[in-house]
């Protein structure tokens, strides 16, 4: 177990630095450092029950040192911009002292974050999901029954209310409601067909309902939980947390209808009861790599299920922008069923992209609707 956990905080090194994140990359490393030498690091996650990598440990030890950051911790939040502070390599000696020094304080509380998984609700994710949601909608021509599978707060699940300015081969595109709070920038790189076909999105994407599940739904109307949804925001990243900020502040006006379930049995559930009239859309972003085995096996085996009951009036579609496993890179796809296309429905790939939502690389041989 303790070469899994090195391996983990090796990863996690590399991919917040490769991700632009200097100062989670060092709280991360200075916990490995602390691990490696007996310390309260080690302490808190010796014994740990399961996969260290898989389940993230690292980032959930750079969550809570955030969380007491945002929390008022002094010390702490002088490196983090997110508090109104500012971290430079300089500083590393300094942060080794505040963070081992928190951890040490609150032991306590430090055992109680680390059951949670890291939730990001990452709403600069929807930049790509945007351009799947698009497809479907032009080409099923019925409104959406959004359900979305490891929810966290809900947050994408609003992505019709966000703006998006998308720097594309052929120009900027701009779509949805300029007045909204929340403006999404990102860059979809399209390849030959694209630049042949210039890309259109649908014009207006009728949403029928919006609910998701998750194991630890996250509850913005309380305080402390949604300090906790933002303390997974890397605290040197100004945009993705004014990101945040923004979209709960759309959520506050209706909040989302989040599940507490296993995702499994939810999305059994919910792909098999399917309405007339409306196209259930199961949805999920950086979710898969966080199921076990048998979940996955489970809601594979759901769709399967469910695809040979599919009519053109409740069509199916699984709409994943997700990697297999943690570090692998995430692509956008989705599979449709319409009851006319065969048990296996259609697979369609768009492609490669940015786990934070900056920028897609769609593939040569997608043909947008």
């Amino acid at each position: 177990m303790t070469d899994k956990l090195r391996t983990a905080f090796d990863a996690q090194e590399n991919a917040c630095d490769m991700l632009g994140s200097p100062l989670t990359r060092d709280v991360v490393g200075l916990c490995h450092e602390n691990f490696n030498r007996g310390g309260i690091i080690a302490k808190l996650v010796r014994g740990w029950q399961g996969d260290p990598l898989n389940d993230n440990v690292p980032l959930r030890l750079a969550g809570f040192a955030h969380y007491q950051a945002l929390s008022g911790d002094e010390n702490l939040a002088r490196f983090y911009e997110s508090c109104g502070g500012l971290y430079q390599a300089a500083d590393r000696p300094d942060l080794a002292i505040a963070l081992d020094g928190v951890f040490q304080r609150e032991e306590a509380a430090a055992r109680r974050f680390l059951r949670s998984a890291p939730q990001t609700n990452e709403t600069g994710r929807a930049a790509m999901l945007l351009l799947g949601f698009s497809e479907v909608s032009k080409r099923l021509g019925l409104p959406l029954r959004l359900r979305e599978m490891g929810a966290s707060a809900g947050l994408n699940l609003f992505f019709d209310q966000f703006h998006y300015r998308l720097a594309m081969d052929e120009g900027t595109l701009l779509w949805g409601d300029e007045t909204s709070p929340l403006t999404l920038a990102a860059t979809w790189r399209g390849g030959p067909n694209v630049r042949a076909t210039p890309l259109q999105l649908s014009e207006k994407i009728d949403i029928a309902s919006r609910r998701g599940c998750d194991l630890f739904p996250v509850n913005i109307q309380n305080p402390q939980e949604r300090l906790k949804l933002q303390s997974w925001v890397w605290g040197d990243m100004p945009a993705r947390r004014a990101r945040l900020l923004a979209a709960l502040a759309i959520a506050d006006k209706a909040p989302p209808e989040i599940d507490r379930a296993d995702a499994a049995g939810w999305v059994a559930a919910q792909i098999m009861q399917r309405p007339k009239g409306a196209a259930t859309v199961l949805y999920h972003s950086i979710v898969w790599p966080y199921l076990g085995v048998s979940q996955r096996f489970a809601i594979e085996s759901a769709f399967a299920q469910a695809a040979e009951d599919v009519r053109p009036d409740a069509p199916l579609v699984w709409l994943k922008m997700d990697g297999r496993e943690l570090g692998t890179i995430a692509r956008l796809s989705y599979r449709l069923w319409t009851g006319e296309n065969g048990p296996e429905g259609e697979e369609v790939i768009i492609g490669p992209c940015h786990p934070h939502g900056e920028d897609l690389e769609i593939n040569d041989d997608f043909n947008p609707v």
